[in-house]
């Protein structure tokens, strides 16, 4: 079922399927419902994770402000997204829709920042958890769309 739902994102379609096929509650997914809400909790965990790595990034570098700003303003919006978005999910699929989507705003955002900055170090980790906090909003949508 994810495969299909992959393929719906189309350009991302192989990122879509890399991301996703290593939990295996997504692969064993039987309807949308259910594929919603495991994309939905990985996608926090994902945040979550990504947003104890931008915290410790502002920690090695205390004078980045675009680090700063992502971390603790940025990434944030992007986690409370995925959750409010699973918590709507069994209430008002439009709203759970609506805050999938906006998932990505806070990520983009801390992409634009430190691209304007120039950081000290290597920005691709940054950049390549952004595009991935991007496909995660993306791929909720799209599954939360089939409950409509």
């Amino acid at each position: 079922m994810y495969e299909d739902l992959c393929s719906e994102a189309r350009k991302y379609s192989q990122d879509c399927l890399d991301l996703l096929k290593g939990d295996k509650r997504i692969v064993a997914s039987e309807n949308y419902h259910e594929l919603s809400a495991y994309i939905l909790d990985f996608a926090i965990k994902e945040a979550k994770s990504y947003e104890v790595y931008l915290v410790g990034k502002a920690k090695q570098f205390p004078n980045d402000q675009a680090v700063k700003i992502c971390a603790t303003q940025l990434i944030t919006t992007t986690v409370a997204a995925f959750v409010s978005s699973f918590s709507d999910l069994d209430k008002d699929l439009q709203t759970s829709i609506a805050d999938a989507q906006s998932a990505s705003i806070g990520a983009d955002k801390c992409d634009k920042a430190i691209q304007n900055e120039k950081p000290e170090f290597d920005p691709q980790p940054i950049h390549t958890r952004n595009n991935e906090m991007f496909l995660l909003s993306v791929i909720s949508v799209l599954a939360i769309n089939h409950l409509t």
